[in-house]
């Protein structure tokens, strides 16, 4: 299983949030770019970025920081973060990012995640299923769908999406473990490929991730504050397959 680290900007800063809260922010770095590189040092294969701006305004508030990212790092990233329209896809593919998840967009534009496919292919596009008590949040997790996690991967299936990278708020940056049994039953239920964030505290949650089948992990808080050794869990992960 892979491990990626998780890069969220704010106003051109490396944070954290706490479940999504916006006042609940602590901020990493000022430099990003040199986040990402010490990352890739440490053995990461892949480089996770949010544009947290993005999400919650629509805008890409963080876009001169993402395309630094994408041509600095030598390895692929997936960026998420105010990605609304295929047109926005098109342009972070264009500068070399490998994969683009739409989150809001996959709720309320899904002919330009089908546009996107069908352009630029499945591998390159991730549906951003991020759920609170099953239910899918939108813009920066501050808007309840209404739909649900499920009903929405089925639809992004249809339109050809192979991958989701599948968030449990509650979870996130909470340090309490991910929602094992949630990334269980989709992977029970459905044929794709699942990226697993929210809750990873430790390396056992990592393993417990590998378990379930998923085939990546995204860890943010745990590696910043050192409660994951992200080159031995990458070397862990490793030894375990």
């Amino acid at each position: 299983m892979e491990v990626i680290p998780a890069i969220d900007l704010i106003d051109g800063k490396c944070v954290r949030l706490v479940q999504g809260d916006y006042d609940r922010k602590t901020t990493f770095s000022d430099d990003p770019v040199g986040m990402a590189a010490h990352w890739v040092e440490e053995g990461a294969s892949r480089i996770h970025v949010v544009d947290l701006d993005g999400a919650k305004d629509g805008k890409r508030g963080n876009a001169t920081v993402v395309a630094a990212i994408a041509r600095s790092v030598g390895v692929p990233i997936q960026v998420g973060g105010g990605i609304r329209t295929a047109a926005d896809a098109d342009e972070l593919l264009g500068l070399g990012v490998d994969r683009v998840i739409f989150g809001t967009a996959a709720v309320e534009r899904p002919d330009d995640v089908a546009a996107t496919v069908s352009k630029h292919g499945g591998q390159h596009v991730i549906a951003g299923i991020d759920a609170r008590n099953g239910i899918v949040a939108t813009r920066g997790w501050q808007e309840d769908s209404g739909r649900k996690a499920s009903d929405l991967i089925a639809e992004m299936i249809g339109y050809g999406v192979v991958r989701v990278i599948y968030t449990d708020i509650a979870r996130d940056g909470m340090m309490r473990g991910p929602n094992v049994n949630g990334i269980t039953d989709i992977l029970s239920n459905t044929e794709i490929s699942l990226i697993a964030a929210g809750g990873i505290a430790q390396l056992d949650d990592l393993l417990a991730v590998a378990g379930t089948g998923a085939e990546a992990a995204v860890t943010g808080t745990a590696i910043y504050t050192g409660a994951i050794d992200l080159k031995a869990a990458i070397r862990k992960l490793q030894e375990n397959i």
